[in-house]
Parts: C-alpha cells; structure tokens; sequence
C-alpha cells in the first residue's frame, strides 16, 4: 500500500522502474538468497538440486520480492488506471470482490461443506479472472487512500472494521486450531477481508498520525532510521528468528506465548535494524540492503 501510494504518485519511467528498482531487488534476491541457501547446507546438509532449487525460489519470507517486483512490472498500466477517479473506484471493487470476498467466502463454506467450495471454485476458475486479484488492490487501495480526505465518521468506521478484523482473525484462528487439534492460519491470509480492513485502519491511521502535521525534529530523524534499514531489517529477520531457534532454542513455545511472541518479536526486531545498520555501512552490502 506505501509502495502504491508512493509509485502511482510519482513520475517512474519503464527505463527507470527496471534499472533502478526491479534492479535493486533483483540484486537484493541473489545475494540474500545465496545467504539463506549457503546456511541450509552447512546446518541440514542440502546439496545438489534442492539447494538449487531452494537458491531460485527464496527464503520463505522472499515470497514478497517476487510479488513487488511483479507489481512495478505493471506501474505504467496502473498508473493509466489511476488517471481516473472512476476507473480507480471499479478496480478497487472488482478487486474487493474477486480477490477478497468471493475467495474467503468459499473458504469458509469449504469448511462445513467441501463439494460446495469445490464446485464455486471451479465455476470461478471458467471466468479465468485475474486482472484485478494479487496485491494490485493494495497497491492500488494504498494511491486512493493517499489521495483522498475521510470524514472523522468515515475514519471511525474504518478504525471499528480494522479492530473487527484483528479480533476475527485471533477468534476465528483459535477457534479452527482447537477443533482441528493443529495450526490452521486461514485467517492470517494476506488475501483476506479481515487483513485486508486491519491494513487500511493501520495505513489510514498512519496517515491521520503524519500527514501534513509538523513532525518533531527527533521524530524524523527516528522514522528516517527506521525507513532506511527496514528493508534490510526484513531480508535478515528471517535468519534471526531461526538461529535464536537453533543456537539458543528461544521459540514460541519456549514459555507461554502470549509473553513469548512479543519478547521474541522485539528481540528480532532490535537484532534486525542493529545489523541491518551495520551492513548499510559496508561499501557493497549496502546495496542489497
């Protein structure tokens, strides 16, 4: 949603979208998927095809290299898009509906009734519609809400729905897990309404936060910080996760979660933008992070 608000605001020639920023996480994929790949051989002793095979499709967090570089292949058609208002609002509708809505529904309905979802999802898949499923209704949604000024009522609102959705998200998850005595994460889905309202209150109330207000000075400099090493915060916090796991046997169950998961989290977090920091002032790493 920032990377949509931020892109469809600006002037990105097709030259400059893959010179500089395809370029850019091209670069970051190779070398940090050469990291992650070179320490799953020397811990679990993978070799051959499936270090190769592991090396081309990433760590499982570099899910969001692919999907972003495949979201500024298609800046130029949605900035044509985002010329009008009207064409915005429908996009963002059919978006809504087909990536969001339609999908969950059957989701759920597959729950208590198996052939149900299986047969909507296979009258769905006759449309063969994709043009507005994906992260293009985020990018999109993140250009709109940029661009427009809600009422404090609309805000309210959007505010209630995101706290809806994170409440829905923790219920509804603690409720399968339990009945199906194992994980289950539909509602942790990036592609969900309840993600998808949580992400607007959180982008809407950032934006109510910051925009056109006067910053501190201390404020800045911090938000400075964080933005410039967030991007190699993200690539390492994988492999922080895991070696606390490995070295120190620090995970989620350690002790009781609701303590563990934020302690992790902040330990993560500290341990991420630190080194993050660190590589930001190595003459090569820094352009990968």
């Amino acid at each position: 949603m920032i990377s949509g608000a931020l892109f469809l605001n600006g002037n990105h020639s097709i030259e400059k979208i893959y010179k500089k920023s395809i370029a850019r996480i091209v670069l970051a994929f190779v070398f940090w998927s050469m990291i992650y790949t070179a320490v799953s051989m020397a811990v679990t002793h993978l070799r051959g095809k499936q270090a190769l095979k592991e090396f081309l499709l990433g760590h499982y967090h570099m899910w969001f290299l692919f999907m972003i570089v495949g979201l500024y292949m298609i800046v130029p058609l949605l900035k044509q898009i985002v010329s009008s208002m009207e064409l915005v609002k429908y996009f963002l509708l059919l978006s809504l509906v087909f990536a969001f809505v339609i999908p969950q529904t059957i989701a759920v309905v597959s729950l208590k009734f198996p052939g149900v979802g299986s047969l909507a999802n296979n009258m769905i898949g006759k449309m063969a519609f994709h043009f507005t499923l994906g992260y293009a209704g985020y990018f999109i949604a993140g250009y709109y809400l940029s661009k427009i000024e809600l009422s404090k009522r609309m805000k309210g609102i959007i505010y209630f729905l995101g706290l809806c959705g994170l409440l829905l998200t923790i219920v509804s998850t603690s409720i399968l897990s339990a009945s199906q005595k194992k994980a289950d994460v539909m509602f942790y889905g990036n592609l969900t309404v309840n993600t998808l309202v949580e992400s607007i209150a959180v982008f809407v109330l950032a934006k109510d936060l910051f925009s056109g207000r006067i910053v501190r000075d201390k404020i800045k400099d911090v938000l400075g910080v964080l933005s410039k090493y967030s991007f190699g915060a993200y690539l390492i916090h994988a492999l922080v996760l895991e070696e606390l796991g490995r070295l120190f046997g620090l995970h989620t169950l350690s002790f009781f979660p609701v303590v563990s998961v934020p302690v992790i989290s902040i330990i993560v977090f500290v341990v991420s933008f630190v080194l993050s920091g660190i590589l930001n002032h190595i003459p090569f790493i820094k352009k990968v992070v």
